[in-house]
């Protein structure tokens, strides 16, 4: 699966997950950034996913139907298409540049009180 694809949940897995709230519902992958720990140090990592209001904060694949995936059951994986995988393209180009802009808004800030 890929940021972009689409889930169609399903019944069974609605209700294995105590997710009554997502039957029949169709919700877009996108890219979700996650904090990964190997013991030594941590690092941000990207892996499609989806942020549920809900719970406030995103959840990966993984996290949703299990490290090999074999908790989908039910739901329906809707492949991405060219459309769909520009959205997300640009997108990732408006946060980029917006954190870009923060980021010099940040050093400008700095250098002034440095001078």
């Amino acid at each position: 699966m890929i940021s972009g694809d689409k889930i169609k949940f399903g019944e069974e897995f609605c209700e294995r997950t105590c997710r009554p709230y997502l039957l029949n519902k169709t919700i877009m992958l996108t890219p979700q950034l996650f904090e990964e720990d190997n013991g030594l140090f941590t690092y941000t990592s990207e892996c499609p996913g989806i942020f549920f209001e809900e719970d406030d904060e995103p959840e990966s694949i993984y996290h949703l139907f299990g490290n090999d995936l074999k908790s989908i059951y039910d739901c329906e994986v809707i492949p991405a298409t060219d459309e769909d995988i520009a959205k997300i393209q640009k997108q990732q180009t408006e946060d980029e540049n917006a954190r870009n802009k923060e980021y010099e808004g940040m050093a400008e800030f700095y250098s002034k009180l440095n001078n």
